[in-house]
């Protein structure tokens, strides 16, 4: 039975991965981040809880936890998101 849940878990995991390997996206420099900001070209969503976020965001960011991100993102799909966190624990 622990077997078949395990090959379960991978079989999602590699759906997942075949799923969102079409959607389009590109990394960014810092610079281009902020000309895009500026330019208010660009949404900056924080995806960490809301504990995270109030510690350390960048300014202008939006925080929408990865639990929440189905129901929170915007309908608009023609203006780019652009996701960020702290990096590895």
């Amino acid at each position: 039975m622990k077997r078949c849940w395990t090959f379960l878990c991978i079989g999602l995991l590699v759906l997942g991965v075949v799923s969102t390997a079409s959607a389009k996206w590109t990394e960014i420099t810092t610079a281009d981040l902020k000309t895009k900001m500026d330019g208010g070209n660009i949404l900056v969503i924080n995806p960490l809880s809301s504990i995270e976020y109030n510690n350390l965001h960048i300014e202008g960011s939006v925080n929408i936890s990865v639990p929440e991100l189905k129901i929170k993102l915007p309908t608009d799909k023609a203006k780019p998101l652009a996701f960020y966190c702290l990096g590895r624990k």
